[in-house]
């Protein structure tokens, strides 16, 4: 099944508050570097949240949507929110070569995000290699993949099945224990982030890679996001800068894990907000309804990521 007919990925909690990270970071990143008349690369899917806050946010208009399933694709046709979005038929290997093929967008900086649904593989890694090679100067990269344990065989056995996706990055060492359902999603993460420097150093490229993003965050499945930029040589101290300032958001340790909610109780604690002092239990109480310790720091600390109303109706 399509993940269109059974996700709107518009209004999940954690995904949203990735999604609002991710572009935070990239606004600031166009403050930073050159991503004048920049092309944004994704999967809108029938959807298209991304594509949306690509063009309120950070102001791209021409923009390519790849969708590989037929009836997806025809869905992606019908829904595309802007007449400036091209959806092509067929899967990122083959598609990618051909967005890269358009007039002048070999010149243009691209940022691209590929949000897969499911588990890194085989063709989710050549998607990865082809996009840290080729993409112009100054594009911005993301990758989404699923961190669902199952999809990496057993735990005594995942090692060996990220190693042989990833080579030589995953070291020898790697324990059992990194590879729990608790820990996969960091350890995918930082290894994903390792695969793309590599790659980009055996592709030689003059500015090298600079590590923007690394996002672990969970709904109902796990689920990583890794990226960066690909500064041209002359932007990469710049570049480098702005991720090391202790204000970058970009790169998040733990796992992001919004918690289920309702509008009013959204709406409730929004009022209390921003606020130096932590919320407490006892004042969530207060208020008339109970969440988990773990659940009003989520909330304090990402509340202004959550989906408001409006974007749930819309």
């Amino acid at each position: 099944m399509a993940s269109f007919d059974s996700v709107n990925y518009s209004i999940r909690p954690s995904k949203s508050v990735q999604r609002g990270l991710v572009f935070e970071g990239l606004r600031r990143i166009a403050g930073a570097i050159d991503l004048g008349n920049a092309v944004y690369v994704g999967f809108g899917s029938i959807w298209f949240t991304d594509f949306i806050q690509a063009h309120r946010v950070l102001e791209i208009n021409d923009m390519v949507s790849i969708e590989a399933n037929e009836i997806g694709f025809k869905r992606a046709t019908f829904n595309k929110v802007y007449r400036t979005i091209s959806v092509m038929e067929g899967r990122a290997k083959t598609r990618l070569p051909d967005v890269l093929g358009i007039d002048g967008f070999s010149a243009r900086p691209w940022i691209i995000w590929l949000d897969y649904d499911s588990a890194l593989d085989e063709e989710i890694v050549e998607d990865m290699q082809w996009v840290v090679t080729n993409a112009p100067p100054n594009s911005v990269v993301l990758f989404t993949f699923s961190a669902t344990q199952n999809a990496y065989g057993k735990p005594v056995n995942r090692a060996d099945r990220i190693r042989a996706l990833l080579g030589d990055v995953v070291p020898d060492e790697l324990s059992k224990e990194e590879c729990e359902k608790e820990t996969l999603p960091t350890t995918l993460a930082g290894l994903a982030a390792d695969f793309l420097k590599s790659e980009v150093a055996d592709a030689a490229r003059p500015g090298g890679f600079i590590e923007a993003f690394r996002l672990s965050y969970l709904d109902s499945v796990a689920m990583v996001t890794v990226g960066g930029i690909l500064p041209a040589k002359g932007a990469a101290a710049a570049a480098r800068a702005m991720i090391d300032d202790k204000c970058w958001n970009g790169i998040v340790g733990e796992i992001i894990e919004a918690p289920p909610m309702t509008l009013r109780e959204i709406a409730t604690l929004q009022a209390e907000l921003p606020t130096v002092a932590n919320l407490t239990r006892a004042r969530i109480q207060e208020l008339g309804f109970d969440l988990h310790e773990r659940q009003i720091r989520s909330f304090q600390q990402y509340y202004k990521y959550l989906p408001s109303f409006a974007e749930i109706v819309a």
